[in-house]
């Protein structure tokens, strides 16, 4: 697997934070530790509003919201969802509709944004 230097991840983020507008999907895609998080801290960073906001994993959330100049961005990490169902019980397949979101693990909930633009990312 390609790995990225971490400037080169870090450019690829604020690049696409700056140029992107809602509705759009960033699937995360890679390995335990492969930079997912890294990926959307620094992606998030370029936009925050607060710019002393901190970006943590939502790997224990589930979702994690951020208001940035784009308006509310979701970051989620579907690692832990044990079926397609708790993807409505959240409500990110209707916010991938109208938003930004940016998706660890997303292979559950790609058939569902398949009509919403989007960028793949793999890590």
């Amino acid at each position: 697997m390609f790995k990225y230097e971490l400037s080169d991840l870090k450019t690829k983020a604020e690049r696409l934070a700056s140029a992107i507008v809602p509705p759009y999907v960033i699937l995360l895609r890679g390995d335990l530790g492969s930079g997912k998080t890294t990926y959307a801290q620094f992606f998030l960073a370029q936009i925050l509003i607060n710019k002393d906001k901190t970006v943590i994993s939502p790997t224990f959330t589930i979702i994690n919201t951020y208001e940035t100049t784009k308006g509310t961005v979701w970051h989620a990490d579907l690692y832990r969802l044990k079926n397609e169902a708790e993807l409505f019980e959240l409500g990110l397949i209707e916010f991938a509709h109208v938003g930004i979101t940016l998706i660890e693990w997303s292979s559950i909930i790609e058939s569902y944004v398949a009509d919403v633009p989007k960028t793949i990312i793999e890590l």
